[in-house]
């Protein structure tokens, strides 16, 4: 078996603790940003861009328009009243994010290594072992990130912990076979 990088990164959505409906047992659920589908029904929207994403939230803005001030790229515009971000300038540097007055921002998608969410993972070991459960990958789409979820699979390969992925399967099928070499499970979402 080949030696895990633990110190590659990338960009997640969130992490789920708990999980029960995301394959057999109790599971903790590591959700990544990036999906190239933009399905109507999608249950986790704000996850679709690969990069950290920054959300304005209206009913808690004042209209100080110190974000747009604050926006190195400016990539921070007003339109019909509105804030406006340009996600292909964004950077996610998060400066305008860390100093709106009312915290009408927020940031979606942190960028963490292997290691990272590997010692949260690691943390409810002892429920894995006793339900049959494990780390399942979802997203997002995980195969938008095939470096990072190949890393992350084998990482929990080596620990001992039962794998699985949530998956629309949309990748090349030399990427498809290369991150789900280490996948014990695969729920395969049908579009």
């Amino acid at each position: 078996m080949t030696t895990t990088n633990r110190n590659i990164t990338g960009i997640i959505f969130n992490i789920q603790k708990f999980s029960v409906n995301d394959g057999p047992g109790i599971r903790t659920t590591v959700f990544l940003n990036g999906c190239p589908l933009r399905c109507k029904w999608c249950a986790n929207p704000e996850s679709q861009l690969i990069q950290t994403q920054i959300l304005w939230d209206q009913k808690k803005c004042i209209n100080c328009h110190h974000c747009i001030e604050t926006c190195p790229k400016n990539a921070m515009k007003i339109i019909d009243k509105s804030i406006k971000i340009n996600h292909s300038l964004c950077s996610g540097c998060k400066k305008c994010v860390y100093e709106c007055p009312k915290n009408a921002l927020s940031a979606q998608g942190e960028q963490k290594s292997v290691e990272e969410v590997l010692k949260i993972v690691l943390q409810d070991q002892a429920f894995y072992e006793e339900s049959g459960g494990g780390l399942t990958l979802s997203g997002g789409e995980l195969l938008l990130q095939p470096e990072f979820s190949r890393e992350l699979l084998l990482a929990a390969k080596e620990e001992g912990i039962h794998t699985c992925c949530e998956t629309t399967g949309f990748a090349t099928e030399e990427t498809f076979d290369h991150v789900m070499e280490y996948v014990d499970y695969i729920l395969f979402d049908m579009k």
